[in-house]
């Protein structure tokens, strides 16, 4: 990297810590800073939510897998879409209906103040864990670019993205990641083009020539069943995920304005998946080709193929742009980082706090408890990252599919089939999440590969792929079995709950699935619409307006083209947002004359 590659990150790490000062005025209440006051524009919303799975690991893990198995890894996000098709059509309204500031409190409508506290719990430690695995990820990317040492750079990362969140809650986390994606899709297609226009490559159908045969047949690194085992489970494992109470997407929906505006943001990360994944990968697969040997090039890092994305961006990036795909890299995983660290701390104050410790919080003192949390959470965090560069010999791919269904499956399974099934005592969702946890730590022991190998007896010995697929499949496929089969079994219990019980729980499917009106709930939200429209069009600009001063960089005219194509379609989105701002703010004035 040269100093003007730098230049771009400062600049990106200095726009990133003043979106915590600039949303810090949106925050006039708890509801504001935990949720922006379930207010927020719905395409923002779906920006983040699609930015919040979007993350670092793509360009590092992700792009890895796409390296070494090519197309295998698009199961990833086929299963993603499959998962937010659901969400689409049978969740995402009845998560804003649950009429919450935070996803817990849905719970305990649900299943009981025990559940809200065992629950606000949990998530603050699956996301500790999985932020650290988000972080070491975006850690190991920037040393493959820098050569800076690694815990230096999960500290500087960490703290940046910490203080973001602290100063503008929901408001920075949420609607800073709209820019963010702008960012990620502008460096993204630039990196498509220059790839597939590259004279060794010539074209999408030259870049499938000269990829390995096994990258578009999946058979040469895997049986077929096992193929089908781990998509399965796979599809299993997000479909449940993406519509959990408590994951992303249920925990994210709850910032817009109603059920309508909850299904149309879905659509941002449905097509998300099916555009920007597909493309988003031919770097990766052309990585193969250029660089064979990725072991000799980046032999500090624990697999070298996770850097798969920089080696070809250092091939192909002229001055300037290479430090804006750093930022594009930066953005992926903070938006991710931010999201864990709003709501576990939201959960620690609406769900803990305020109902344990302090019942007559004031709002201001709610605010500054989240964010005295948000800044502890961050330094526990930082810390699983460190904890995480130790495990060498887990590929980042194996490592977050692995947490995800350990962590996750136990946890959403009743927070899932508790949204349909009505006739289930409060115990059966803790129980059931215990019990998956504890089958989680003996799956971690047992499944070995010569327990796998003995398991299914191959005549021709597994592939180091293939053991690896079979133990996510199987660890997903047995912990979705037994959750489900103890939740269900918890039905036969139901008949000795309380009536209490029972018509606490016939109120919240009551409520969940009655439409919400916007006037009952945000009155006229015109002025808020300008608000969001005019802050976010001055981040468009002023992004937009640094990207375009980089071709005052030497660089060849083909190189300025490119950042231009960068610049101009971040400042588009700017103009065009000011410009609905605008007619907004003179739409409410006509009106005012008028009354």
């Amino acid at each position: 990297m040269t100093i003007y590659d730098y230049i771009v990150v400062v600049f990106y790490l200095a726009f990133m810590f003043l979106l915590g000062p600039v949303y810090k005025s949106f925050s006039k209440s708890a509801s504001d800073f935990f949720r922006g006051g379930g207010n927020m524009l719905w395409w923002v919303v779906g920006s983040s939510t699609f930015m919040s799975t979007f993350s670092a690991w793509s360009f590092t893990g992700g792009a890895a897998k796409a390296y070494e198995t090519g197309t295998f890894f698009l199961l990833l996000f086929a299963c993603n879409i499959v998962g937010y098709l659901f969400t689409y059509l049978f969740t995402a309204a009845k998560f804003r209906q649950m009429r919450v500031v935070t996803a817990i409190e849905a719970i305990r409508k649900r299943f009981g103040n025990t559940n809200e506290q065992v629950f606000a719990w949990l998530p603050i430690f699956a996301n500790l864990v999985l932020g650290g695995i988000y972080l070491y990820t975006i850690s190991i990317f920037m040393y493959g670019v820098f050569g800076v040492n690694i815990t230096l750079l999960i500290v500087l990362l960490g703290s940046v993205v910490c203080l973001m969140t602290l100063f503008g809650g929901s408001w920075a986390a949420t609607a800073g990641d709209f820019v963010q994606m702008l960012i990620v899709l502008s460096i993204t297609l630039v990196m498509v083009f220059l790839t597939l226009s590259h004279p060794q490559i010539g074209g999408l159908a030259g870049l499938l020539e000269k990829i390995p045969e096994a990258h578009t047949n999946w058979s040469l690194f895997d049986r077929p069943w096992v193929v089908v085992f781990f998509a399965v489970t796979l599809l299993i494992n997000q479909l449940v995920q993406n519509n959990s109470m408590t994951t992303t997407g249920g925990a994210k929906y709850v910032f817009v304005k109603n059920g309508r505006d909850a299904r149309r943001s879905t659509m941002i990360s449905i097509f998300g998946y099916l555009i920007l994944s597909p493309i988003w990968m031919i770097p990766a697969l052309a990585a193969t080709y250029f660089h064979p040997n990725l072991a000799v090039e980046f032999p500090m890092l624990n697999n070298p193929n996770e850097a798969a994305y920089v080696a070809m961006a250092q091939t192909l990036l002229p001055t300037g742009l290479l430090g804006l795909l750093v930022c594009a890299i930066f953005a992926a995983t903070l938006t991710t980082i931010n999201t864990f660290l709003n709501v576990s701390s939201g959960a620690f104050v609406r769900n803990f706090y305020i109902r344990i410790v302090d019942r007559h919080a004031s709002e201001s003192k709610q605010i500054l408890i989240g964010r005295i949390f948000i800044l502890v959470n961050g330094v526990l965090m930082m810390s699983m990252a460190v904890y995480f560069q130790g495990l060498k010999s887990t590929p980042l791919f194996d490592l977050l599919l692995i947490a995800a269904a350990s962590i996750g499956i136990p946890s959403t399974i009743p927070l899932f089939f508790g949204i349909f099934v009505k006739k289930t005592p409060a115990w059966s969702a803790w129980s059931t999440m215990l019990v998956g946890f504890v089958l989680a730590i003996m799956l971690r022991v047992v499944l070995t590969n010569d327990f796998i190998s003995a398991l299914f007896s191959p005549q021709e010995a597994f592939t180091g792929q293939e053991l690896s697929d079979l133990n996510i499949a199987i660890t997903t496929g047995a912990l979705f079995v037994v959750c489900t089969a103890w939740y269900f079994a918890s039905m036969l219990f139901y008949k000795w709950e309380t009536e209490g019980y029972e018509r606490q729980v016939e109120a919240f499917f009551v409520e969940m699935n009655t439409p919400l009106r916007m006037e009952d709930e945000h009155g006229k939200t015109e002025e808020n619409d300008r608000r969001q429209y005019d802050v976010l069009s001055k981040l468009c600009l002023i992004y937009g307006g640094f990207v375009m001063l980089l071709n005052l960089i030497p660089n060849s005219w083909e190189s300025r083209i490119y950042i231009s194509l960068c610049g101009t379609l971040i400042l588009s989105v700017g103009v065009v947002l000011r410009s609905i701002g605008a007619r907004i703010r003179r739409k409410k004035i006509t009106s005012l004359q008028y009354s």
